[in-house]
């Protein structure tokens, strides 16, 4: 959610695929455009999503297959101790960086200890808090010493690898190394101008052979109707659009939509350090002030559905589902907290109503739709929301003085990649951490705790039922719904795989090593 960025886009530099014909040619360059560019191309500061850009150039020791399991990435194979505290992965043979440096079990005790030496400065590094030891036998063998048993960790360990002989002595934070990054996917960059566009060619040494594009340009386009209009008169190649934009974007013959499922949702964070959210039965009503249904049918034109929790799309969702459109329960919920509607039908208290300011990215069209709704849905039932998009660079700089934002979060991972950084005490916003809104529950700590410290499945689902229920009870967020995510790709290119992607509909490019054109 943090990283997106709203830099000015200045023109492409010719690095278009089309080259404004209107039609990608057969043996071309791929130009695709998105909303969304990231601070850094360094995959290890990526919290919860990797870009486009960064996905292509970075690969883990796992990755994740069209199921979203778990499966080899640059190792080969893995053994797991009985009592689940010792991992020992065996690398590919061969194996070389980006730059023909050979990549060994060195990079990977390098990216893990120097990302535990971060702390805080690296998100990430709470995934390896439990990794006691890395040892390196070999060129080929890492074996990793855990303290307790930790069941992300194969998860965990799909994160870019960094390479040892460009990051040594210097910070993972470094700014040039975000810019100009070195890694073993399956693409490397050429040329990256911030607020414009990534230029990447195919990768000769990757594991898997030589990808078949020649080329792909990552465009940023941060407004949503200048993306649809370079789609359209043949700027760009393909596009990310929104769902309202899915009609005009059929009426581009050359063009089709691949819609793909989500495991990203949306929702009003709240600030906890902001009084007004004290209350949670005040957060419990707002829950039931929302009508989803609506939002998904008007809004998001039928693409998606209501969500009510941070694993409405995991195999760990509790049932039934906490929250519906219910005035009557706003009625009984504000009523017994002290609440009663003023002469403008407002609630209020002690002369005071619940008063905030809800915004988002201005950019951002889908958001800025759902807040609008949201806040006339709210502003119905008697809570005094005053709506207010802002830029996506201003956001950015003032993430703790927000009252209220429509985030974004979710993961089709592990489930403790979609619910830990946001809702852990120990990942709130001033220690460095991605729980935006300063949110802080013992019972949900605890839970937390509990579901990635087993490996127990009977043990993890009771957990993270657990979870639910205190998310439902103490609620951090006014959940609004999950998404499908479309992106417009031409009707020659052959090769993307549909799969259940993440926030933003990152992932897409999951196995753009495989794409050509017919």
């Amino acid at each position: 959610m943090g990283v997106a960025t709203a830099l000015a886009v200045a023109g492409c530099g010719g690095a278009g695929g089309s080259g404004g014909s209107g039609a990608a040619r057969s043996g071309g360059t791929f130009t695709y455009a998105i909303g969304d560019e990231p601070e850094t191309l360094n995959p290890v500061l990526q919290d919860e999503h990797i870009d486009p850009v960064t996905e292509m150039v970075f690969r883990g020791v796992t990755r994740h297959d069209a199921a979203n399991r778990v499966v080899p990435g640059l190792a080969e194979s893995w053994r797991v101790s009985p009592d689940r505290r010792t991992y020992t992965f065996t690398l590919r043979k061969g194996l070389t960086w980006q730059d023909g440096k050979p990549l060994t079990s060195a990079d990977v005790r390098f990216t893990i200890e120097e990302m535990k030496r971060a702390g805080a400065e690296v998100p990430l590094s709470r995934n390896f808090a439990s990794v006691a030891s890395v040892e390196t036998p070999d060129a080929t063998t890492a074996t990793l010493k855990l303290s307790r048993p930790f069941a992300p960790l194969l998860d965990a360990m799909s994160v870019g690898l960094l390479p040892q002989h460009v990051l040594q002595g210097r910070k993972l934070t470094d700014a040039d190394f975000g810019r100009r990054p070195v890694g073993a996917g399956p693409f490397r960059l050429t040329t990256y101008k911030p607020g414009q566009y990534a230029e990447l060619v195919p990768f000769d040494g990757y594991y898997e052979g030589r990808p078949k594009l020649p080329k792909i340009v990552v465009k940023y386009v941060p407004d949503d109707s200048a993306r649809l209009i370079q789609l359209k008169t043949g700027e760009v190649d393909a596009a990310h659009v929104q769902p309202q934009q899915v009609a005009q974007v059929g009426k581009v013959k050359r063009v089709r939509v691949e819609t793909y499922p989500t495991a990203d949702y949306r929702a009003l964070m709240l600030n906890f350090r902001k009084p007004v959210f004290a209350d949670r039965k005040v957060r419990q009503a707002m829950n039931f002030a929302v009508d989803r249904d609506a939002i998904v049918s008007s809004v998001l034109k039928g693409q998606g559905s209501p969500a009510t929790g941070p694993l409405d799309e995991s195999p760990y969702k509790s049932e039934p589902a906490p929250f519906s459109h219910d005035p009557a329960k706003v009625e009984q919920l504000m009523t017994s907290a002290g609440y009663a509607k003023d002469g403008q039908g407002l609630w209020a208290k002690d002369g005071k109503t619940v008063a905030f300011e809800l915004t988002t990215f201005a950019e951002d069209s889908a958001r800025v739709a759902i807040l609008n709704v949201s806040a006339t849905q709210l502003k119905q039932a008697g809570f005094d929301v005053r709506p207010n998009p802002r830029p996506r660079d201003w956001v950015r700089k003032h993430w703790g003085d927000l009252d209220a934002f429509v985030v974004g979060w979710g993961t089709p991972y592990d489930p403790d990649s979609s619910v830990y950084g946001p809702f852990s005490s120990s990942e709130a916003l001033a220690k460095g951490g991605s729980n935006y809104g300063s949110y802080s529950n013992p019972d949900v700590d605890r839970a937390l705790a509990r579901g990635r410290d087993t490996d127990d499945p009977a043990v993890r689902k009771a957990a993270y039922t657990d979870l639910q229920k205190a998310l439902a009870e103490d609620p951090p967020f006014v959940w609004i719904s999950y998404l499908k995510t479309d992106n417009a790709v031409p009707t020659t290119l052959k090769g993307p795989q549909q799969r259940t992607l993440g926030h933003h509909g990152y992932g897409f490019f999951w196995n753009a090593e495989k794409w050509s054109w017919s």
